[in-house]
């Protein structure tokens, strides 16, 4: 009866946010075989979850696991940078960023100063989610979202309100931040 119990609720989980989860994978990863599996990922994870009581907010929980997926993703695929993981959906904007000077660009100090080998481990991408964690928070979410998902700062200003310096300002101190952090690494 208890498993019969536990189907039903994924089952109707799935019905809910099944669309909207494969939605976000796709836009975040293009080739669609790749999104699919990803996000068929992340309904074997919640089957294999012990207690379902213990997710507070499923939504939530959906999300966070689907986008570690598309981190995994690229972190098995890792042949492009940070800035051009997820092409943008505007033809041309993609190289709206493309100017910016070095401090605020950090794929840019990797490639320089790191072997290809190293970045393309899984000691560097655990390594890489510790010293985010250690970043405030302002920071980091424009760091993730310009460095990783590729959104704009012209895009981030209009959603945020924040002036495009302000956003700018941000990305820099994280920049800095984690090439300090990374900056033992050089001599490994």
């Amino acid at each position: 009866m208890v498993t019969r119990q536990r189907d039903n609720r994924i089952t109707e989980w799935f019905a809910r946010y099944g669309k909207r989860v494969l939605a976000f994978v796709r836009s975040k990863i293009r080739d669609l075989e790749a999104a699919e599996d990803a996000a068929q990922d992340v309904w074997l994870q919640l089957t294999r979850q012990e207690d379902l009581d213990e997710i507070e907010q499923v939504g939530n929980w959906l999300f966070t696991a689907a986008r570690n997926r598309v981190t995994d993703y690229y972190r098995k695929k890792r042949t492009v940078p940070f800035s051009r993981i997820v092409p943008s959906d505007n033809p041309g904007e993609e190289d709206q960023d493309a100017d910016l000077p070095d401090d605020l660009v950090f794929d840019h100090w990797l490639e320089q100063n790191l072997p290809d080998a190293l970045l393309e481990t899984q000691e560097f991408w655990d390594e890489l989610e510790r010293a985010l964690e250690l970043i405030p928070t302002e920071q980091r979410e424009v760091f993730v979202a310009n460095e990783l998902y590729d959104v704009s700062f012209r895009e981030m200003s209009e959603q945020t309100g924040l002036s495009v310096n302000t956003l700018l300002s941000r990305k820099r101190y994280a920049v800095l931040r984690l090439r300090e952090h990374f900056e033992q690494w050089k001599n490994d």
